[in-house]
């Protein structure tokens, strides 16, 4: 997602930067009614004179970097390169770094999300029963209860049951289906540990009507093992948000950086410039990605 995201916007920019010519119209003017109306770009142009913007990308080339629009196009492809293009090494390698730690975070943190997933799955496989709480479903109990709900992928459950698999039931059911069952007290029937709050002997399914007099220890366990798969999903998510966002902040810098070099700025004067990064910044427990902003001084 953040590929096509990158790609897109780079692509738009390099259409966006190409210039089209049209053919000029012949004119009845003099010469130097001309070159009143052409400006002084044109009419620098035609008197053998290089124009402003021609000589700043002729500057950048000299002093060894580029121009803006191609280092904008740099760094929004990959942050850091577009500095780095022009000499400004040291800001490009802070955007390389912060790159270099969104995608760790994004991959530690999606993969210990979906091992969790995983996990948490296969034991609902494995202690948590649809024909228990279709049974119980049937039942006279849950007809005169409020608190019966239909289940997810409903329909494709003789399939599970028999396969494994949910064939055909769309992902989002699916997701829903492992979420509810853990997550809502009129599933807590489905549940193959299930006994009485107040004995702890077993309890059949058919006989829940009210789920605050049973109990599964399973259901408990499995909630902690979903939460703290969620946690995890949600911070990779957040941190894909942080990298796109240093794509852009890098381009726009890059393109600054080489705006100031062609004007002949130096890389003390440069790198003098506001900065930005991120930071992990402690909150109670956990940690909370930051983009700060900082001016060094000399």
């Amino acid at each position: 997602m953040i590929t096509r995201m990158i790609l897109l916007l780079g692509s738009s920019l390099l259409i966006a930067s190409t210039a089209l010519e049209a053919e000029p119209a012949p004119s009845m003017l003099s010469d130097q009614g001309q070159h009143l109306l052409m400006g002084p770009i044109e009419w620098a142009a035609e008197e053998g004179e290089t124009p402003a913007a021609e000589r700043s990308v002729e500057r950048a080339q000299k002093g060894g970097g580029t121009s803006p629009g191609r280092a904008f196009l740099y760094s929004i492809l990959v942050p850091g390169l577009g500095e780095i293009m022009n000499g400004s090494t040291l800001r490009g390698a802070v955007f390389m770094g912060i790159e270099a730690i969104g995608l760790g975070l994004y991959f530690n943190w999606n993969s210990k999300g979906k091992d969790l997933e995983k996990e948490f799955r296969q034991v609902a496989d494995e202690t948590w029963s649809p024909e228990n709480y279709l049974a119980w479903r049937s039942s006279t109990i849950s007809r005169n209860s409020s608190i019966t709900h239909a289940l997810p992928c409903s329909t494709y459950v003789n399939d599970y049951l028999t396969t494994g698999d949910f064939g055909d039931c769309p992902d989002s059911e699916v997701q829903q289906y492992y979420e509810l069952i853990g997550k809502y007290d009129q599933y807590v029937s489905g549940w193959t540990d299930l006994v009485y709050a107040e004995t702890g002997n077993p309890a059949g399914a058919t006989q829940v009507d009210s789920v605050e007099n049973y109990l599964s220890e399973t259901r408990l366990a499995y909630e902690i093992q979903r939460d703290d798969s969620n946690r995890f999903l949600k911070r990779a998510s957040a941190v894909t948000g942080l990298i796109l966002v240093n794509h852009v902040i890098s381009a726009i810098d890059a393109a600054r950086v080489a705006r100031l070099r062609s004007d002949g700025a130096t890389a003390e004067a440069i790198e003098r410039r506001t900065q930005f990064s991120f930071v992990l910044h402690q909150r109670q427990r956990t940690r909370v990605p930051m983009l700060m902003a900082y001016k060094p001084f000399p």
